[in-house]
């Protein structure tokens, strides 16, 4: 087994077991960092039993989708197979879809079952009416009394606001993943996608990815894992208050750390080793990392980091 499956495994087990301070999770880390390999193992872990998967593709929503449901298939029940056919590999992040009742349909056509609290959400995040009325031709969608189209950042909206009215209509508690949460939304709103879906789902726990630093500077008592080159690394978001502050970290994470010397090398890997030890989660292989790194020529602010990892 790899460094890098082993990473993936311990993070499986520590999300999962719970382990870590808080029972939010944000997770960032550059494209190739694991991001994806990391949630496809924490639902097949978990068996897909009160897991939920909104992977980034799942964004769309289209009026002219909707098509009323009667009778039994418009009485709503839980479905691993949701998160099961958006994991295939011809869908992950490639298709939107939406499996249900044993076969792949529109989201959509469950709109009129969720259209109140839609509207609710809507109206609350945005400060914007929402309608979408019958016409002889379909549906037409409506913002603020005004026949409207709806941007990609709308869209994006009521498509997480209606997966979340399905998964609390047929979970009572669970995790719910959502990739790339702020896709499509602007700044100001990505900065509080999360903290309004936590608001209005406290019985869920979340665990996101993201690329916004608004998202996590705006974020409370969640945890923020770190990705890395192989390794990963767990911050408190309650220690970032500022956009300015989560860039120093996005600098760390986005660059090539291949180019990294020596000393920015060992600095990296005290700053996660001091993090980890400081959020309790302190594993056989970060003692091992520390012992091979006390055994190097340190500098002077390395050795006080040392001794601070000792002393904690």
């Amino acid at each position: 087994m790899t460094c890098y499956q082993n990473m993936i495994n311990d993070l499986t087990d520590i999300i999962q077991r719970e382990g870590l301070p808080y029972k939010d999770t944000i997770i960032i880390g550059n494209n190739s960092s694991g991001k994806s390999e990391l949630i496809k193992n924490l639902l097949q872990k978990a068996g897909f039993e009160n897991w939920y998967l909104i992977d980034a593709v799942n964004r769309y929503f289209s009026a002219g989708q909707i098509f009323q449901m009667s009778g039994e298939a418009s009485k709503l029940q839980f479905s691993r197979k949701i998160a099961e056919y958006r994991l295939e590999e011809d869908n992950f992040n490639r298709k939107d879809t939406f499996y249900y009742m044993g076969v792949p349909t529109s989201i959509e056509n469950f709109y009129f079952e969720f259209a109140a609290e839609i509207k609710r959400l809507i109206r609350e995040f945005l400060g914007v009416e929402l309608e979408i009325k019958q016409t002889e031709v379909g549906y037409e969608v409506y913002l603020d009394n005004v026949i409207s189209t709806l941007s990609s950042g709308y869209q994006a909206l009521v498509r997480i606001f209606m997966e979340m009215e399905y998964v609390k209509r047929t979970m009572e508690k669970g995790t719910v993943i959502v990739e790339e949460i702020d896709e499509f939304l602007f700044a100001y709103n990505s900065g509080r996608i999360f903290e309004f879906l936590r608001q209005e789902y406290p019985q869920f726990s979340f665990v996101v990815t993201t690329h916004s630093a608004d998202l996590i500077a705006n974020a409370k008592r969640a945890n923020i894992v770190l990705l890395s080159d192989g390794t990963y690394e767990f911050l408190d978001a309650e220690d970032f208050n500022s956009v300015s502050q989560v860039y120093n970290i996005f600098d760390s994470i986005f660059r090539d750390t291949k180019i990294l010397d020596d000393k920015e090398r060992i600095d990296t890997s005290l700053r996660r080793l001091l993090n980890n030890k400081v959020s309790g989660i302190w594993e056989q292989e970060d003692e091992k990392e520390f012992t091979r790194i006390k055994e190097m020529n340190l500098t002077k602010i390395q050795k006080v980091l040392i001794r601070q990892i000792e002393e904690w």
